[in-house]
């Protein structure tokens, strides 16, 4: 009997005061949800009438929140805020040394998921990283090779300091910003694992572990609500799709939750309606419009580029094609994510301007099939009988990874952003003084692509709109 590896990856971005609570917990009923300096175990009694699930769960340490009964505005000219970004700028400082090294996978990835005619695409570059980089622990040989060499990775030691600068630099969870990851492993009680690869995903990649039943109504509704509590509940309409198969050896699921404002909202007064030109035709939106003052565009003879800034250091980059210029070229264009690295704004194509900017309110969704895209991206032999699970089990005969599949969703009005993404595998400046700019309009009304990155300037989320209902 063929044996299944199921790998899972679930993406919450929110950028705004929507979504849910204050505080995502990893935990899931049933389960021990508190969170100290060591794993905890928690072994779930069948007569317990509280506890449906009746699993076996360890669940990972994650750092404590920080100020958690504290208002944004207090905390912001706290202590506890000083703390924490002299902590977190060192954090930040290590990521970056090594991000413009990921911008061939970013490139790769996003063409591969977000290039379409006319459907809105969305995904997150930076999740993926991080759950193939769970793969890769799973796998080895040519099988790790592969991977290794579609995250441009030269070894599995590389790759796990890099996940660990990433996780350092990109974990928060204040009162001003919500930047939540979580990663989970899901196995089957009747098999043998070994404990180093296990131990490693739990110390190295923050995996809580839960075993039991594979496509028993138990794990079934217990991976639901671990996915649910740690997307806050954006994505139910996926998950409750969620199901594990009899024949599962192990799924890994992968979240990522972030929530935070625009350093300058929009005034909703200003909203007003206003015609897009999609690719299926002409649509009437809510266009938020806002007067920027004296602010730099970045300008090329195909794109031009307006940066909104992000509470806490992030960004979200409004990418807008010139006329007769294809979204889709945008995807292939190098200089488009050179862009994230590059903090010289004495560039030439920096250029300021008296700028009013309007930016369409848009909620869009988008699912797509990975198992192509990873094959394009030269991991093949993943999903043949040679395909090497050695890491996971003495018993890796068999074992194979049957699909992948990403889910994505975001939302922008006045305030941010909201967005949730659920994937599943299967087994100010310019080019020099002006005295006087010239007024520019900036004028989001066709399809055009962005880019949210963190601090650090991992890419977080990028995306095409191409249609707005």
């Amino acid at each position: 009997m063929k044996k299944l590896l199921i790998f899972a990856l679930c993406v919450l971005l929110v950028l705004s005061f929507a979504g849910c609570g204050e505080t995502v917990t990893s935990s899931s009923e049933g389960f021990e949800s508190s969170q100290s300096s060591e794993p905890q175990e928690s072994e779930q009694e069948s007569t317990d009438e509280k506890d449906p699930f009746k699993l076996t769960a360890v669940m990972a340490t994650y750092p404590d929140p920080v100020a958690p009964n504290m208002s944004k505005e207090k905390f912001l000219t706290s202590q506890e805020h000083r703390e924490w970004i002299h902590l977190r700028n060192a954090n930040i400082q290590k990521s970056r040394e090594f991000q413009p090294g990921m911008s061939g996978y970013y490139e790769n990835i996003m063409k591969q998921l977000l290039v379409s005619e006319d459907e809105n695409t969305v995904c997150s570059p930076l999740n993926t990283y991080i759950a193939f980089a769970m793969l890769a622990e799973v796998t080895d040989g040519n099988t790790r090779q592969q991977i290794l060499d579609m995250l441009e990775i030269p070894d599995i030691e590389t790759l796990r300091n890099n996940v660990s600068a990433l996780w350092e630099s990109n974990y928060a969870d204040t009162p001003s910003i919500k930047s939540v990851l979580g990663n989970s492993l899901w196995l089957r009680n009747d098999f043998d694992y070994k404990p180093d690869t296990l131990s490693r995903l739990a110390e190295n990649y923050y995996a809580s572990s839960f075993s039991g039943a594979p496509g028993s109504e138990e794990m079934y509704q217990a991976l639901q609500k671990w996915t649910d509590d740690n997307t806050c509940g954006l994505l139910k309409e996926y998950t409750d799709n969620m199901k594990t198969d009899p024949d599962m050896i192990m799924e890994i699921v992968s979240t990522i939750y972030y929530k935070a404002q625009w350093d300058f909202i929009f005034d909703e007064e200003k909203t007003t309606r206003e015609i897009f030109h999609g690719s299926l035709g002409d649509t009437t939106v809510d266009m938020m419009n806002q007067y920027c003052g004296i602010e730099g565009l970045y300008m090329t003879d195909k794109f031009a580029v307006w940066i909104n800034r992000i509470t806490e250091g992030g960004f979200m980059y409004f990418i807008l094609p010139n006329e007769g210029v294809d979204v889709n070229e945008l995807l292939s264009d190098p200089e488009v994510l050179d862009i994230i690295y590059d903090d010289d704004f004495r560039n030439e194509k920096w250029t300021l301007w008296d700028l009013y900017i309007s930016v369409p309110k848009f909620k869009v969704s988008y699912k797509t099939d990975l198992t192509e895209a990873l094959k394009a991206l030269g991991v093949t032999e993943l999903f043949d009988a040679s395909a090497d699970f050695s890491p996971l089990t003495e018993n890796a005969e068999g074992i194979y990874f049957s699909g992948a599949s990403h889910t994505a969703m975001i939302e922008i009005d006045e305030d941010g952003i909201t967005g949730a993404a659920y994937t599943e595998l299967e087994w100010g400046g310019g080019g020099g003084p002006v005295e006087e700019p010239e007024e520019y309009h900036f004028v989001l009304d066709r399809p055009f692509a962005f880019i949210v990155t963190s601090s650090d300037r991992s890419n977080l989320f990028s995306g095409v709109i191409r249609n707005i209902d």
